[in-house]
């Protein structure tokens, strides 16, 4: 018996040592074949074609892995390969595989895997729209995987996808988070350091911070040194040329171009080629050296071609296209760029569609066919406010959200202030009685309850009031964040107003003539819409503080009407008045009262399409009752409470006028409420809207007291006269200077463009003496503006001078008005600035200090 009892002993530990010599030499086969696509994927970086050969000669070991994880990583290794060596195209059929087999196992890692990498080659095709959509689908299975490669990869693509769509700041934010993944992986945790410092090099570059940009590729080509990445050495080089362009050196960028080019020759990286001779053709075109252009436009879209990135090679087709026209061969040049084109459209590359109309107005312009210029500027101009539009929609939505959440914490944040101290009252009667019962000799124990009861109710009025300091920062953030966009988009603005005095001075054709009123009127309310944000902003921050004096109603009134006269009767509508015999006399701030007048007229003739529009002055007991009356849409009844809300608009207003953006009605109730006034309105859709202001009268209705606000009169309709004289300018962004140049120049002034203190100075030493100076407020150079201005108008006495600014508040602008400089806000108004040229140009001035600064 005991000998059967050892035997059957020798035979368990026999069979529990094959279990863990087979479970160890499973796990070391695993390991050895994971080991083995690390190498591969080590060697992708310095020869992708040498990569893909051997991926493919081994597909048969791979896939016919008994391990899952094996097969995963192949498929993903292939992909990755085939978009480092830019065969974009081939990827699709080793995706379909990796989502097949993930589904099949329900792997969540190979399915974010799969996705992240349909959303690039959905995004490298031109359909951006569709990549987004399926990023946010995978979003909650890539945070829940707390896979470090899959969160690296993940945040890398959304990142890169946001930088190239113009939303910057989400960009940096993912990519940056990228960056912490790459550097917890247990594999290749270099190599994914260095591909996100690529993006990021990109990311700094669209933002135009070009020290940050060279630092961090500076930075990745150690790495890449280190890695022997030949590859990636090639994309910092073009990276590199991206920034030296961006600041105007094209010869540094061509140098960098050709070495690009000459890392993609030598390890025959279709994709990098490709890149690389499109970048230097466009460096030849920006140098209008159109004949050299045209061959590596051609030879770019041949490449882009070959590695089935159609997207690229249509670009290049519209530079081959640019290169003909500037070469006079305009037929052929059109059918190149109406097919680029074709295929953007088709493909939904909206954005490079509207950036390829930019450059044909540009085209056309200078080829002389002013009419064609206006016409494809007039599309480019109405696919962009499309996709403007979409943006808006998507940014007001999320406001919107944010601000309904924000509402909701505000009302959940009061209930439970209410129960606190409720329950605080409940619990201190409750050791009050106990107090009492027990007597003089449990004094003392209440008294330590009442301390610990002090104690916790002092607590809950700290906690509340943190909450409420973070409700206010909250609401601090948003105001600064909609000044700031606003501060932002003014700049471009500012180089189109200038561009199309330009144009308006320079066209004979009566037919463009109404096109370039289209114009100035788009511009117009897009500087509208900037000082809606920031009346907004202003009010809501409370920075805005009513200066309650006796107004004489009348005068205002009948400014504002004479102020949209001339838009109503465009529209074919009557404008018309009542106005009270006696005067009309009350208490309230000048500039509100007439900013709620003027958003009120402004709505009722944007939405009445017949009809009239009236404004009258009613007496009611002691107040005026103030009345904009109007035939238009009208408003539904479901709508009533919303009204008021920033950012809101209904169905009905959106079909008859798409440009407005819901913030008109909400500055007039912040208006009325710091002014102590009642507002409200009636409307019956489809019939009318009647909207009304109820302001306090004036005691003794005296009138000889009373103000009437400031204004500013409204510039001439006629075109402005050509000038004689020298005018110098100093701004560093490259398109404000265009801009600058082409309406200076249209106007007959001889004028001198500099981009920092340095280049000014030698205008000035070389002999220019400029009647004119305008010096931008903030420069890249780190100088300061005012600074700047002061020296040069010492070195020129004879000139008058002025800074231009896109900021509204900040300490420099205080300290430049306090000393009387003149100061000018972006953007310019064309009227008033040819005023001043004409009176700085037509006799020599005392010296820089303006009597009156504008603003």
């Amino acid at each position: 018996m005991e000998h059967e009892v050892m035997r059957a002993a020798r035979l368990l530990l026999t069979v529990c040592c094959a279990s863990m010599l087979g479970a160890h030499g499973t796990a070391f086969a695993q390991q050895e074949e994971l080991e083995a696509l690390d190498a591969l994927q080590t060697l992708s970086y310095q020869d992708s074609p040498r990569t893909l050969t051997e991926l493919r000669s081994k597909a048969h070991v791979f896939e016919s892995s008994p391990f899952h994880e094996v097969k995963r990583a192949y498929l993903n290794t292939l992909i990755s390969a085939e978009f480092d060596a830019g065969y974009a195209d081939r990827t699709r059929e080793p995706i379909a595989k990796l989502l097949a087999l993930s589904e099949a196992k329900q792997d969540d890692i190979g399915l974010v895997l799969g996705n992240t990498a349909n959303a690039h080659l959905l995004a490298s095709v031109g359909k951006t729209e569709e990549a987004f959509s399926l990023l946010n689908v995978i979003e909650p299975k890539a945070l829940r995987s707390g896979d470090p490669e899959v969160l690296w990869i993940f945040h890398l693509v959304l990142g890169g996808l946001q930088n190239k769509t113009g939303k910057f700041e989400p960009a940096l934010a993912n990519l940056l988070k990228s960056m912490e993944f790459a550097m917890t992986r247990p594999r290749q945790s270099q190599a994914s350091v260095l591909r996100t410092q690529v993006h990021l090099s990109l990311a700094y570059l669209t933002m135009k911070n070009g020290e940050k940009a060279l630092k961090t590729i500076e930075d990745a080509q150690v790495i890449a040194t280190r890695l022997g990445a030949t590859q990636i050495l090639g994309t910092l080089h073009l990276n590199r040329g991206y920034a030296a362009s961006t600041m105007g050196n094209t010869a540094a960028a061509l140098e960098a171009y050709q070495a690009a080019l000459k890392v993609g020759n030598a390890s025959d990286l279709v994709g990098l080629q490709a890149l690389a001779l499109n970048n230097i053709g466009d460096i030849h075109l920006i140098r209008k050296a159109y004949a050299k252009a045209e061959p590596f436009a051609r030879l770019a879209m041949t490449k882009h071609q070959e590695a089935g990135d159609f997207g690229g090679a249509a670009m290049s087709q519209a530079n081959v296209g640019f290169a003909l026209m500037g070469q006079g061969r305009i037929p052929d040049g059109l059918v190149e760029v109406n097919a680029s084109l074709k295929v953007m459209h088709d493909t939904g590359a909206r954005a490079m569609e509207e950036l390829i109309l930019e450059e044909l107005s540009r085209m056309y312009e200078q080829a002389g066919m002013f009419r064609e210029a206006i016409e494809t500027a007039r599309a480019q101009q109405a696919l962009s406010k499309e996709l403007f539009r979409a943006d808006r929609e998507q940014t007001v939505a999320l406001l919107q959200a944010q601000y309904d959440s924000a509402q909701r914490e505000r009302q959940i944040e009061a209930l439970a202030s209410e129960n606190e101290l409720k329950d605080a009252e409940i619990n201190n009667q409750r050791l009050l009685q106990t107090a009492t019962i027990i007597g003089a000799a449990m004094v003392v124990v209440a008294g330590g309850f009442m301390f610990l009861l002090y104690r916790r109710a002092r607590q809950a009025n700290v906690e509340l009031q943190g909450a409420k300091y973070l409700a206010e920062e909250a609401l601090s953030e948003k105001n600064i964040f909609l000044a700031t966009a606003s501060h932002d988009l003014r700049q471009p603005v500012h180089a189109m107003s200038m561009m199309v005095e330009a144009i308006g001075m320079r066209n004979q054709d009566l037919a463009i003539a109404p096109l370039l009123v289209d114009l100035k009127s788009s511009m117009s309310a897009m500087n509208q819409l900037f000082n809606s944000l920031l009346d907004l902003s202003k009010l809501e921050a409370g920075s805005v503080k009513a200066r309650v004096v006796p107004v004489a109603l009348a005068p205002v009134v009948r400014d504002v009407a004479r102020m949209f006269r001339e838009q109503a009767s465009l529209r074919g509508l009557e404008l018309r008045l009542r106005l009270p015999k006696c005067e009309a006399v009350v208490l309230a701030d000048p500039m509100l009262l007439r900013q709620v007048l003027v958003n009120l007229v402004h709505n009722a003739i944007r939405y009445t399409q017949r009809g009239q529009v009236m404004i009258s002055i009613r007496q009611r007991a002691n107040s005026w009752l103030i009345e904009v009356w109007d035939t238009g849409i009208g408003i539904a009844s479901g709508d009533d409470q919303k009204v008021f809300s920033p950012y809101y608009r209904s169905e009905v207003a959106w079909r008859v006028d798409s440009a407005g953006h819901g913030l008109g009605l909400a500055v007039v109730a912040r208006c009325a409420k710091i002014m102590g006034a009642t507002h409200g309105f009636q409307s019956r859709l489809g019939k009318g809207s009647r909207f009304w202001l109820q302001v306090a009268a004036a005691p003794g209705q005296e009138d000889s007291n009373a103000r009437e606000p400031e204004h500013r009169p409204h510039s001439d309709a006629s075109p402005p006269m050509r000038l004689d004289g020298c005018c110098l300018v100093l701004d560093d962004d490259p398109q404000v200077i265009a801009a600058w140049r082409a309406m200076l120049e249209s106007q007959g002034i001889q004028a001198r463009f500099a981009t920092n203190a340095a280049e000014a100075f030698r205008h000035v030493e070389l002999g220019f003496v400029p009647s004119a100076i305008f010096c931008d407020q903030r420069l890249r150079s780190g100088e300061s503006g005012i600074d700047v201005l002061r020296e040069l108008l010492s070195r020129c006495p004879g000139a008058s001078g002025a800074m231009v600014s896109g900021e509204l508040h900040s300490p420099e602008l205080a300290q430049a008005q306090a000393e009387g400089y003149l100061v000018l806000r972006k953007p310019l108004d064309q009227v008033a600035l040819h005023a001043m040229l004409e009176s700085w140009l037509s006799s020599p001035a005392l010296d820089a200090i303006a009597p009156d600064p504008v603003t």
